[in-house]
């Protein structure tokens, strides 16, 4: 489409040029597709450009919902997104527009269904996905004397998937939609004992174990962390290290080299942070 059917250029991050940024394609065990554009107008202000960029969206669902149609996919959403800042990682709060198809879109995992905003996090690879879950599960050992802390807990997949065996889980994530996502997926698979919170982690930790640790009501404490491939800031690590309730922690990274930074931090004495310091153990 892109080569043969429009003539508006592709995003140039070294100078902030052109129009299209992104194409993302989520495939779920169904067979079902989602589908979202990322473009930039900031480059389209004139209304020449600004016209040929309206009639290039118009022509980019016909022609995505065509060739789906001639190829046999089935598109069950298509979402496009405006994403106008410099940086490469739009905004949790910038909207994204649907343009075909529903407006959710679902995944099942270890017997779960979970509903995936375009914009929310979610293991791309589902059977990979399963198996980190039963370890994450195993690992962090929740039963039902204790409280299972999920931060950035996305749409909830840990959670959800740790809930069976754990008497509490309260997820922590910064990105609203994906609270949103995590509460109607414990809704829809009738699990009672999670609840989700948006907002930062490290001021959600604080709140969350005064709130059920302090008073008595759970005997212990595991925190799961499964962070973007920066990993959590520091004030999160400082948080954990500063809550003593906290007895164990799960780390899932996808970038060993920002894992080792945070391993320091987590388990390095330090006159800058208070608290005592975890244990590598696994």
């Amino acid at each position: 489409f892109l080569r043969d059917h429009q003539d508006l250029e592709c995003w140039g991050p070294e100078k902030h040029t052109g129009v299209w940024r992104l194409l993302l394609v989520r495939h779920n065990e169904a067979g079902g597709a989602l589908i979202m554009v990322q473009y930039s107008s900031r480059n389209c202000k004139e209304k020449e450009q600004a016209d040929k960029l309206e009639a290039a969206l118009v022509k980019l669902k016909t022609f995505i919902v065509d060739e789906a149609t001639r190829t046999g996919l089935k598109i069950a959403s298509l979402f496009v997104q405006e994403h106008n800042e410099v940086g490469n990682r739009a905004l949790d709060s910038t909207p994204v527009q649907l343009v075909h198809g529903d407006a959710v879109f679902h995944e099942k995992l270890l017997g779960l269904s979970f509903r995936i905003s375009p914009t929310a996090f979610f293991q791309v690879n589902t059977k990979a996905a399963e198996v980190l879950n039963c370890l994450i599960r195993d690992w962090a050992g929740a039963d039902k004397d204790g409280i299972v802390l999920d931060v950035c807990c996305g749409t909830g997949t840990i959670g959800l998937c740790i809930s069976q065996g754990a008497r509490k889980v309260v997820g922590i994530e910064m990105c609203e939609a994906a609270v949103q996502d995590a509460k109607l997926n414990a809704s829809s698979n009738n699990v009672s004992n999670c609840d989700f919170l948006a907002g930062k982690a490290e001021d959600q930790i604080t709140k969350v174990i005064a709130e059920y640790v302090t008073p008595g009501t759970f005997t212990h404490c595991v925190a799961v962390l499964d962070p973007p491939r920066e990993g959590v800031h520091n004030k999160v690590l400082k948080a954990l290290r500063e809550a003593p309730a906290i007895e164990r922690i799960v780390y899932v990274s996808c970038n060993h080299v920002a894992w080792v930074e945070q391993a320091k931090m987590l388990c390095s004495p330090s006159t800058k942070i208070g608290g005592g310091t975890f244990t590598p153990v696994r």
